[in-house]
């Protein structure tokens, strides 16, 4: 594990340095994304109302507060300076479009039509500085009738068809417990942002460039939804818990005598001779040769299951994995959070820096990693308004003119 105990302030040396970047969002997949920007050098300014700050800041997760922040707030905003402004007010948007005409840049997620009220959609933008990149994300496009829906993490993963990949007949929807829509979405908006720059570089024009949630989750879901799509094949849920509907048996996690052990695409022939099962070997010559016939593949699926679970259940789970490793049969540890921070594998997946308010702090480190660059240093996220004087100064902003703005509640 990385420690880092003097967070650096200046993160000029990533492959990302002497970009700037507007971020204009709140939640997970906006913020994450320009995070992800800000840990490979480019400078990323963080715009929120001084009275309504992005809500991650009010949120705990598990109830935890450190120093008065909280964790989805602190983990979701490190390397990024803070600029509180009321883009309500007109001045607040004098102060945003200065900023433009200094950035490369700009993410947002305001729900439909905000960005045009307030003056500042692509369209307000590009006069003011017409290579501008502009990315907007959604939660699910910019027309049809769910435009004025909210755009969450498990709605969409339910609108999308996602939760029904999984999960045992009868029971309920399967949905991810962690926000993995919202950070697919982070990636598309980051790769968005990066590749609307080099088209500038090489085009000399900006572009506005558009995710959502809604695509992400259809991405996420791209092999088993073509399927459908292209076929009309569905592949109904068992009577048994299987990792994926869609995946041949035995994929899923199965109980051991210590714990659990998940087994992934695999040969029922290869599972069968470690586990030294006959009757897992005769099942796995006896698949309804009929595709069509989904009743009796299921019925099938039914009987692989419980005859792979009782002979796991008297494995250790380390004994299982290093059995099916050496038969060539994919499958590994089911770990909690604790296995996870004892496992010499996570090495350099986490870092610890002090943050100035919240204290010592554990997150995942950078997952991108440059040979050319060195370890990106961590700037804890900032308080709000933090570098509000500074941006400004550094717009041409004098003085007097800062606590004017101040005085109106225009800045903060």
């Amino acid at each position: 594990m990385q420690t880092q105990t003097s967070p650096s302030t200046s993160l000029g040396e990533g492959p990302l340095a002497g970009l700037r970047i507007i971020d204009l969002t709140l939640a997970m997949a906006g913020p994450l994304s320009t995070q992800r920007l800000a840990d490979m050098g480019a400078d990323v300014i963080k715009i929120e109302a001084p009275g309504r700050p992005d809500f991650t800041r009010n949120s705990p997760m598990g109830d935890v507060l450190l120093g008065g922040e909280t964790t989805p707030y602190l983990t979701l905003n490190r390397n990024k300076k803070s600029l509180a402004v009321d883009l309500k007010t007109q001045a607040g948007r004098e102060v945003l479009y200065r900023l433009v005409e200094t950035a490369d840049a700009i993410v947002q997620n305001f729900r439909p039509g905000v960005a045009e009220r307030l003056g500042i959609s692509y369209t307000h933008l590009k006069p003011l500085k017409d290579d501008i990149v502009y990315v907007s994300i959604s939660g699910y496009g910019d027309s049809g009738p769910m435009v004025e829906r909210p755009g969450q993490d498990l709605l969409v993963q339910s609108f999308s068809g996602l939760t029904w990949n999984a999960g045992v007949a009868g029971g309920l929807p399967h949905p991810s417990p962690v926000y993995m829509i919202d950070v697919m979405a982070s990636h598309l908006a980051s790769e968005g942002v990066l590749a609307g720059i080099l088209q500038r570089d090489r085009l000399g024009r900006g572009s506005e460039v558009k995710v959502s949630l809604l695509g992400a989750a259809l991405e996420v879901q791209i092999q088993e939804i073509s399927t459908y799509l292209t076929t009309g094949r569905e592949c109904p849920r068992n009577n048994v818990p299987y990792a994926s509907n869609w995946m041949e048996p035995p994929y899923g996690i199965y109980p051991t005598a210590d714990g659990h052990i998940a087994i992934a695409q695999s040969s029922l022939a290869a599972v069968a001779k470690v586990l030294g099962a006959d009757e897992l070997a005769r099942l796995a010559g006896e698949k309804p040769q009929d595709p069509d016939d989904r009743e009796g593949i299921n019925a099938w699926r039914d009987r692989i299951y419980p005859v792979v679970a009782e002979r796991l259940a008297t494995w250790r789970t380390d004994d299982a994995v290093r059995a099916f490793f050496e038969a060539g049969v994919w499958s590994g540890p089911v770990n909690d959070y604790a296995a996870v921070k004892a496992h010499p594998q996570f090495e350099g997946f986490f870092v610890t820096y002090d943050h100035p308010r919240a204290g010592a702090i554990t997150t995942t480190a950078p997952s991108i990693r440059f040979s050319t660059a060195p370890e990106p240093q961590i700037t804890g996220a900032p308080a709000l308004g933090e570098h509000t004087g500074e941006i400004l100064a550094s717009l041409g902003y004098g003085p007097d003119d800062i606590r004017h703005l101040q005085a109106t509640g225009a800045v903060a």
